[in-house]
């Protein structure tokens, strides 16, 4: 799923693709249907880009001891208003906000300066505005982790993995897995060296993926995930009381190694 940080619903329905591909639905109205879609079959694992977690030095800072204290936070301050993300003030910024501040610690998690070591180019949580940027679709992504756990769906890598199981994706480092040589284009142009490089994966939403960036990202989420996680119990929990509170991306197991060829995976739902 490829998730939003528009300020209004309305926003969110133009920019959230689900990878069947569906858009046009709200940020509710997509988490519902996630639900629904877990309800049908229980071996399913959703992919969601945005990040689940915040530093551990700003977690320690504010007195949060686990994720579900961050969810609560954020589902909080969402509930007061649709100004309330944008409004944050200090350690985030964001242009039109304010510019970046000297911080108390890394503005990235572990888990982002890992994907950095593998080539990708993450953008921190705490920027919640321009180009790239994660910070608003965390917070407003956040409080809909609350409503899958209520819903029996596992919260990677927080609790014992097990499917039904959401976990937090980094799309561009999927695609950069899926098609390697696509890497020496840019904007456009690698997207669409992408789409080429799936080829009958993504039969029949080649228009769909080539013009829009939120269906591509939704495309190469699921498709990653596919072909990366063929067992989520392997997969283990959070390893230390930082990564408690950060949580973690699912990379591939080697992020700098082309995907395997698509396999069929019996008994595996979607």
């Amino acid at each position: 799923m490829d998730w939003s940080g528009a300020a209004s619903d309305r926003d969110a329905a133009r920019s959230i693709f689900t990878a069947v591909l569906e858009g046009g639905r709200g940020r509710d109205a997509t988490v519902d249907a996630v639900i629904d879609a877990v309800f049908e079959e229980p071996e399913t694992l959703v992919g969601l880009d945005f990040a689940f977690g915040v530093p551990a030095w700003l977690a320690a800072e504010r007195g949060w001891r686990s994720a579900g204290e961050v969810w609560r936070w954020a589902e909080a301050g969402v509930a007061s208003g649709p100004d309330w993300v944008r409004s944050r003030p200090e350690p985030f910024w964001g242009p039109g906000i304010r510019p970046r501040p000297d911080l108390d610690g890394d503005p990235f998690r572990a888990t982002e300066r890992a994907a950095m070591a593998a080539g990708a180019r993450p953008a921190s949580v705490l920027q919640l505005s321009g180009p790239g940027s994660v910070g608003a679709q965390s917070l407003w992504g956040m409080p809909q982790l609350l409503r899958l756990a209520d819903a029996g769906v596992a919260i990677w890598p927080f609790d014992t993995p097990r499917l039904p199981m959401a976990a937090e994706v980094f799309p561009r480092q999927l695609a950069r897995w899926l098609a390697p040589h696509a890497a020496r284009h840019a904007g456009t142009a690698f997207r669409h060296a992408v789409v080429d490089a799936l080829g009958m994966a993504v039969a029949g939403f080649d228009d769909a993926l080539r013009a829009s960036q939120d269906a591509f990202d939704a495309a190469v989420a699921a498709i990653g995930l596919w072909r990366a996680v063929p067992d989520v119990a392997a997969l283990g929990c959070a390893a230390s009381p930082g990564e408690r509170v950060e949580g973690r991306i699912l990379m591939p197991p080697d992020a700098t190694t082309p995907a395997p060829a698509s396999r069929h995976r019996p008994g595996s739902g979607r």
